[in-house]
């Protein structure tokens, strides 16, 4: 019994089909998935870093913060409500300082 082979010519490109790009057999003829309802989700991994006691960081209570510190934070608060501006640019800190009276040295 010969086997008859074909030979392709020098420099010719052969295209591949969709069914060649990647897919096999056996993924065209696997089962469907279950629905979304049916699956469970994977058990949630253990975080590493449960057992690490991390440091507190809170801002310092009303008591530890100086007059000037309240006054600044007022006039922030005070400027951001009048302009509606949830976040003053630079520029805007600089000018509500200039208005608490505070000149360069």
């Amino acid at each position: 019994m010969a086997i008859a082979i074909k030979k392709k010519r020098k420099g010719t490109v052969t295209k591949a089909t969709p069914k060649a790009r990647g897919k096999t057999a056996t993924t065209a003829r696997s089962k469907p998935k279950a629905p979304a309802a049916v699956r469970k989700p994977p058990p949630p991994k253990p975080d590493p870093l449960d057992d690490v006691e991390e440091p507190d960081r809170s801002s310092p209570s009303m008591a530890e913060v100086d007059a000037e510190a309240l006054e600044f934070i007022a006039a922030i608060d005070r400027f951001k409500k009048e302009n509606g501006r949830p976040f003053p640019s630079w520029s805007e800190v600089l000018l509500v300082v200039r208005q608490l009276g505070y000149k360069r040295g």
